[in-house]
């Protein structure tokens, strides 16, 4: 049997540098190539209610984790644009159901296609075993730290 050696904590403070820098030079790859303004949130978002249904913003916020109001702000800006709707909650009669309409369906499809696009350039550079553990370990790093 193989012994497993437990990671440091600064090998772990290290992982988490390493996402964070992913994640911001994500968000500014995403704004150059398709010059979506909060691109991650939006995109987000309309996955989450494509995959798990209507959902209200507070249940959107907690998934994240960020602030109520910060999700609130996202889904104001995709209303707006008629990517999603308002509709009535059975459960709750003050905090609306948010439903993705078949115009943010389409806009979630054409972004997903577009980063699909910019992805295509690095998957040379990775194996498809690399990207499935890394997939794993940040998923079991995430459940970890559910709040």
């Amino acid at each position: 049997m193989k012994k497993q050696r437990c990671v440091t904590p600064e090998a772990l403070l290290d992982l988490s540098v390493a996402v964070i820098e992913l994640y911001f030079r994500l968000e500014a790859a995403t704004q150059a190539i398709a010059g979506f303004a909060h691109a991650g949130g939006e995109w987000g978002i309309m996955r989450t209610l494509i995959l798990e249904g209507d959902q209200t913003v507070p249940e959107i916020a907690r998934a994240r984790p960020v602030s109520r109001q910060h999700c609130q702000g996202i889904v104001n800006r995709l209303f707006e644009q008629g990517l999603v709707e308002f509709v009535e909650n059975p459960k709750h009669r003050k905090s609306h159901l948010v439903s993705i309409t078949k115009k943010g369906r389409a806009r979630f499809q054409a972004m997903t296609d577009q980063f699909l696009a910019a992805e295509a350039a690095f998957t040379p550079h990775f194996t498809a075993e690399e990207v499935a553990q890394t997939i794993d370990v940040l998923q079991r790093a995430r459940a970890m730290l559910a709040v």
